[in-house]
């Protein structure tokens, strides 16, 4: 009986022991793994990266480029259209020995 009673506090002890341990670890070993990502995915597609302390922030500007916003001069309101594809006439694709086909409602 005593040495059950010791098992079960020592197996409480360290689950609990385990149990701080991952809660104390754990948010540290996901931001690690967080900024990890974080430095691949810059390196892969560029950016900018602001780092304040314990953190680091990522911002990058989409859709203008301030060096070449000022350089090429924009038409507003003028639609260029480079491409247009010709016309085709939609055909059924049947085959010619397909049969019959009749167009009907259904009445309920």
């Amino acid at each position: 009986m005593a040495g059950l009673l010791k098992f079960l506090l020592i197996a409480f002890a360290v689950w609990y022991l385990v149990k701080f341990l991952i809660r104390l670890l754990l948010p540290f070993a996901m931001r690690k793994a967080a900024e990890k990502l974080m430095k691949k995915a810059q390196q892969q597609q560029g950016g900018s990266t602001y780092t304040n302390g314990g953190g680091s922030f990522r911002y990058e500007t989409f859709g203008q480029n301030n060096d070449n916003a000022h350089s090429t001069p924009k038409n507003d309101g003028r639609i260029s259209v480079d491409y247009v594809p010709p016309k085709q006439e939609q055909k059924r694709k049947v085959a010619d020995n397909a049969g019959e086909f009749v167009d009907f409602e259904e009445i309920k």
